[in-house]
């Protein structure tokens, strides 16, 4: 190690001997930068950079350092992280860098023994590694002691920050930090683990939502990291799909490395899974492809991940974003892309994957035209385009902007009910206070807070004693009761699919099929031998051929970037250097770009094909709504267009004053507007409020309108 190094000095002695250990030369940009200021402990820390990047040394390093010389009564670091087998990794890391130190770890989730977990919590010390459910089941269930355990923190780490941001798990974490602060009267500083963003602004409010501590982000220094991209186009032919073409490609160019393969879906990772099985039966070679999906077993999914790591024999793992998070999954040749890549960030995180230890990363990308698609759609070569858009994006580092201002109305539910089930009750006011005013939920109005006890007291969720207590109603004892309360999103109903060969548990089904049928799990074909409906558990046999295999076509939600970024394209004369010339993808791009300018997209928006708007599909549906609410004219839309709609409908839209958020959402019926755990307790006053403040814009949209006239 370097001895200019300012912040190799200032470890304890003990982290620099796992420094030396490990035989580095010199510490990272990300490391020399953050080390001093996490060490400092008097700031939020976002450690920002590439899956790979040295950010978990970054954090620990100085928090183990620092642990070491002043130890607390206690656990000193909670460390929040999304997914149990992120935990297991972490676990190991941390174990080999506290080693020397004698710092305890202590992983916390639903597959560590109870008696490991009491052993623990009886002599509380060191790090505590859990996920945001076990969190929320600690401060119920734990309620007693969580102020001795927890109350001395030093520091609270968050892993993966970016896969919290915006949804309702990243909601229910904000609160449970909050209401940890309030029962321990102690604010420890923030260390984020995180992918790098364009706004960091918005990552630091939801990272603290008070902002009552300053934030820092240290320097990462500037990646000259060489990537590597190639981009095909297929054409499917009448009565021919390209899907076999598709796992041709990847059979040649992918075998005898480890790669990973990312579809949009479970159903087309498990079919290229079965197509790659075959042609490798065909090939007479042995099978390298195996699939990685959040319905397989834990056990199938370990032995892909344990195969990865150690790189004995090559695989590729047809996946979905299970594989995305920083699980450690060793070396990666490549990437593969098959189908539309839907977003900025979630292509940089895969792609980060791969090309460690100085290599470049390599990323194919495989774009299908779907003809079933309108005929504009198909003329324009639009998932072609996106995906160069989606590219061209990810060179310059611009993303999608986190949304950390939802209502989550419905992880507020949940939140009632733990805070309730922690104290035995609380106050109104009270509550609004503990879990809005100073927790994550600021944007929520004591009136709206009001309205919700309301709903939830209509029913029977809670009820109201006669000194004005909020209590557990028999429908809220019903809902704490249930195994999966302490998750705040929807969890589906699983029927457990066994071999009845061995009697192994294979992973699970969202639906319930028919004896004699076939389906498609862990990569293999099997045929429906028994089904026990009572139980849920459906029992399946091995076979080696099927029929031809359905795949399916996503309709992925698109940001307002990527549009705008699709129509620059289109507009542009530039030729971009990976999309591949010897499948003649680059001409698929020339007539796209003709098609384009021969139906005049480039001076007007209104064509037969639709409305252009390359406006994203948040402002796209509110448009519609204003259709529907205004002129009684249903249209459909995506993130490019809307289908039906005139320069005239636009023109009445106008006419009239600009409708209020909730009168759009009001046209939408409720079976739509139900998508998260709880919404089925909220008034339909509360869904619109919830379902406007979320999924709509009704300003920018307006503002859309007015410049396309």
């Amino acid at each position: 190690m370097s001895r200019s190094s300012s912040s190799f000095e200032l470890l304890h002695e003990s982290m620099q001997r796992w420094i030396w250990k490990q035989g580095w030369t010199s510490l990272r940009d990300i490391q020399e930068s953050s080390i001093p200021v996490v060490l400092r402990r008097d700031c939020d820390v976002i450690i920002s950079a590439s899956t790979a990047g040295g950010k978990t040394e970054a954090a620990f390093l100085p928090i183990i350092s620092n642990i070491i010389s002043e130890p607390s009564v206690g656990y000193d670091v909670l460390y929040v992280s999304p997914l149990k087998a992120l935990i297991n990794d972490q676990y190991r890391r941390l174990l080999d860098m506290t080693l020397d130190a004698k710092v305890d770890v202590t992983p916390w989730h639903g597959d560590v023994a109870a008696s490991r977990k009491s052993k623990s919590i009886k002599a509380p010390s060191g790090i505590l590694i859990i996920t945001p459910e076990s969190l929320e089941s600690f401060l119920i269930n734990k309620h007693t002691i969580v102020k001795s355990a927890l109350g001395n923190l030093k520091y609270v780490v968050v892993d993966e920050l970016h896969a919290f941001i915006g949804n309702e798990r990243g909601k229910q974490l904000q609160s449970l930090l909050s209401r940890l602060e309030v029962i321990t009267d102690n604010k420890p500083p923030r260390i984020a683990m995180s992918a790098t963003f364009s706004d960091y602004e918005k990552v630091k409010t939801f990272l603290r939502p008070d902002q009552s501590v300053p934030c820092v982000i240290p320097a990462q220094g500037e990646s000259n990291h060489e990537i590597r991209i190639l981009i095909k186009e297929y054409i499917p032919e009448k009565e021919k799909g390209v899907e076999e073409d598709i796992a041709q490609e990847i059979f040649l160019k992918l075998r005898g490395h480890n790669n990973l393969a990312f579809t949009n879906s479970r159903v087309d990772a498990e079919n290229y899974a079965v197509l790659l099985s075959d042609k490798s039966d065909e090939a007479n070679v042995p099978n390298e492809f195996r699939v990685h999906h959040g319905s397989l077993s834990k056990v199938e999914r370990e032995s892909v991940e344990h195969e990865l790591q150690q790189g004995q024999t090559p695989i590729t793992a047809l996946c979905t974003s299970t594989l995305e998070l920083g699980v450690d999954i060793g070396k990666v040749k490549s990437i593969a892309q098959i189908g539309k890549a839907n977003s900025v960030s979630g292509l940089r995180q895969r792609l980060g994957r791969s090309g460690r230890r100085n290599e470049p990363s390599i990323l194919r990308v495989f774009s299908v035209e779907h003809q079933a698609e309108s005929g504009t759609l198909y003329d324009l070569r639009a998932n072609l385009v996106q995906n160069i858009a989606v590219i061209e994006l990810l060179r310059i580092k611009q993303y999608e902007q986190p949304f950390v201002s939802k209502p989550h109305l419905s992880t507020l539910i949940q939140q009632i009910l733990s805070l309730i089930a922690s104290y035995s009750g609380f106050y109104p006011k009270e509550g609004w206070e503990i879990l809005c005013n100073r927790g994550a939920f600021k944007s929520i109005q004591p009136s709206i807070f009001l309205q919700l006890l309301k709903s939830l007291g209509e029913n029977d969720v809670i009820s109201q004693l006669n000194t004005g207590l909020i209590v557990i109603g028999k429908e809220g004892e019903r809902l704490l009761r249930k195994p999966d309360f302490y998750t705040a999103f929807v969890s589906p109903i699983d029927y457990t699919v066994i071999n009845t060969y061995n009697s192994k548990r294979i992973g699970v089904l969202q639906y319930m099929p028919e004896v004699n049928h076939q389906i498609i799990l862990a990569g293999r074909r099997w045929n429906v031998e028994k089904i026990d409906e009572k139980a849920k558990n459906i029992y399946v046999k091995r076979i080696s051929s099927g029929g031809k295999i359905s795949f399916l076509s996503d309709g992925a939600e698109v940001d307002e970037i990527i549009a705008r970024k699709m129509k620059e394209i289109y507009m542009s004369d530039l030729s971009y250097p990976y999309v591949d010339v010897v499948t003649e993808s680059d001409k698929e791009l020339l007539k796209a770009r003709e098609y384009f300018f021969n139906n005049g997209l480039d001076k007007k928006s209104f064509t037969e094909g639709g409305l252009f708007t390359w406006a994203g599909i948040v402002i796209n549906v509110t448009i519609a709504l204003m259709c529907k609410l205004l002129l009684q004219k249903d249209v459909l839309c995506d993130h490019i267009r809307l289908v039906g709609i005139t320069r005239d409908d636009v023109n009445a839209i106008l006419s009239n004053p600009k409708p209020k958020p909730e009168e759009l959402a009001s046209m939408v019926g409720r079976q739509v507007k139900e998508r998260q755990k709880y919404d089925y307790l909220l008034s339909d006053e509360l869904l619109d409020y919830e379902y406007a403040n979320t999924y709509l814009n009704v300003d920018k949209a307006w503002n859309e309108m007015l410049n396309l006239i």
